[in-house]
Parts: structure tokens; sequence; C-alpha cells
């Protein structure tokens, strides 16, 4: 099984039954043979669990567990304890991958002699509109300072855990933070920063679909979206003690963050003043930045003139 390792494809749900058939189906059919799939139901209150079980009497390679609910971060965790793949790989239940999504990203890796592989993914709207997120970058072989500096950039892949195949190795001291949202923030770093030679490739082998209950909707703003400033300065943080020289970087990151509250964030809550005056005493971030976009340097001045201002732009652009 040397060259054909078990690979734990990791699936969390929690009422999502009007997307999982999608998503499921999609993982029973993979062209790569040697998976195992493990289902975690986050206590739903829907229909979602007596759909993965419908699944789990036809395909014996799926694991079905039901717990209380503990959040996305929970669930990833006991997927991950649960698993005993050579390598794991996440799915969220309301997306779908390419059929030779597993194959061709262990391919990648054992071919490249890589720790981790990466692919790219495509956007899927409501209105049926596309985004191809890889906008022609090409496959390549990074080391960890470059992978970092790819993911926090954006160059064809991002932080997110999905579009990727890690050694179960890696998460013996790393788990996901329970009770947070933007969790990958808090976490696939860390991963990344284990590995010595990652692979990317630019096929859009996972298919990443919105909707408005999806994490990064701008609709019906919950607190705990301001989760992702604290996860990520403290991720800017950890690079930047380890890779000073990516300080441009995660310093636009930083803005970045700032960048997708005020996007969101209703203009009469009390954390908006916050991150304005964050903007002010930092803008040099951006403005002093060689590595910052001009799309950032334009948000930096909608923001400082009116919060309101950067969120009928994102409206009209996005």
């Amino acid at each position: 099984m040397e060259n054909n390792p078990l690979i734990s494809i990791i699936v969390p749900i929690y009422n999502t039954a009007k997307f999982l058939s999608r998503c499921l189906d999609s993982v029973i059919h993979q062209t790569y043979p040697n998976v195992e799939i493990i289902i975690v139901d986050d206590g739903s209150t829907d229909n979602s669990y007596d759909i993965a079980k419908q699944y789990a009497q036809k395909d014996p390679r799926i694991k079905l567990i039901h717990q209380k609910n503990q959040g996305l971060s929970g669930a990833r965790n006991t997927g991950i304890t649960k698993s005993t793949g050579t390598y794991l790989t996440f799915v969220d239940s309301d997306d779908k991958l390419k059929p030779e999504f597993t194959e061709k990203l262990l391919t990648a890796l054992q071919k490249n002699n890589a720790d981790i592989s990466i692919c790219s993914f495509k956007e899927v709207y409501p209105n049926g509109k596309n985004t191809h997120f890889s906008n022609n970058y090409p496959a390549k072989i990074y080391d960890t300072k470059s992978a970092l500096q790819a993911m926090l950039q954006e160059n064809g892949f991002m932080l997110s855990a999905t579009m990727k195949l890690f050694p179960k190795a890696y998460f013996k001291n790393i788990r996901f933070p329970v009770g947070k949202l933007h969790e990958d923030i808090g976490t696939t770093y860390k991963l990344i920063m284990q590995a010595d030679k990652i692979s990317f490739i630019p096929d859009e082998l996972y298919i990443y679909h919105h909707h408005d209950s999806s994490i990064i909707s701008t609709k019906n703003f919950n607190p705990r979206k301001l989760d992702i400033i604290t996860l990520t300065d403290q991720m800017c943080n950890d690079i930047d003690h380890k890779y000073p020289e990516l300080k441009n970087i995660t310093n636009e990151r930083r803005i970045r963050a700032r960048f997708s509250i005020l996007r969101q964030i209703p203009l009469q809550h009390s954390e908006v003043k916050n991150i304005i005056n964050y903007l002010k005493a930092h803008q040099a971030y951006i403005t002093k930045n060689p590595t910052a976009t001009k799309a950032d340097k334009i948000a930096l001045k909608l923001a400082l003139i009116s919060p309101w201002l950067l969120q009928i732009a994102y409206k009209l652009f996005k």
C-alpha cells in the first residue's frame, strides 16, 4: 500500500441537507479507490444525518459519526481523531469535489516527493456566475516560506483547509480552534510550516458553492466573524517570528482582515471605530508597502473617507 496509501476524506455536516447529496455523490465517486470517508454529523436539526446514514448503509468506506454540536472545528477535530489514513483532506458539505480530486493530489505529491499537495478551485454563485481562482497560475513546487507567501497573497490557493492533502502525522499536536469562525486561518499555516516541500497544481478540483448561509456571506452579520482579526493577527505574528522578511505581506494581510469586516459589519457597530483607528495608525502597511495591491490602496482610501463607501464599492465590484 506504499504507493496507494489510504486517504481519509473528512466531511463535517450541520444542517446542509439541501446540498449534502451533491457533496457525498462527489466524494464516493472519486477515481482513487483507497479512501475512507468520515462523515461527522455535528448535531444537525434537519435531516442531514438521515441522508448521510443512507449513504453509509450503501458504502462500507463510510464511517458515520454523530455528536452534539461543537461547530465546524469540533466536527473536523473528531474526524481527524477517528481517521486512520496516511493522508487527510477536508470537504465542506455544501461543496463538491471533481472525481479526480484525490487521485491528482496524491499523484502530484508522490511525483514531486512533496509533503503537502494543493489544488486550485472554482467558485459558483447562486446567480450562476463562476469565478476561476487558478487565474493561470502554473504548477509549482514551493518551499515553506514561498508557500506561505503564495497562500497569504492568494496566488492560486488560499488559507482554506480544503483543497489540500495533508499527512495525518502533521495533526499530532494541531487541531482546529473550537468556538471560532474562520478556523482555517488559525490552522492551515501551522500545517504548511511543518512541510519542507509543497506541491501546487492549478487544476480546479474543488467546487466552492456560495449561498446566503456561507460563512463569508454578508447577510445577517455575526459578531463572531470578528474572529478573523484575532486569528489573522496571531497567524501573522507567528509567521513574522520565523520569517521576518515576509512582514510586508503579513502586514497587508492584517489590513485585509479589517477590510473583510468593514465590508460586512453594520456601520453603527462599536467595532467600526476600533477598525478605523487601526487603519489610520497602520496605513503605512498599505501606502508604503511595495507588495500592496492597487485594490487594497483604493480600499484603504475609501475606508478612511467613510466605511460606507467601502461597502458600496464592494457590492458594485465583487
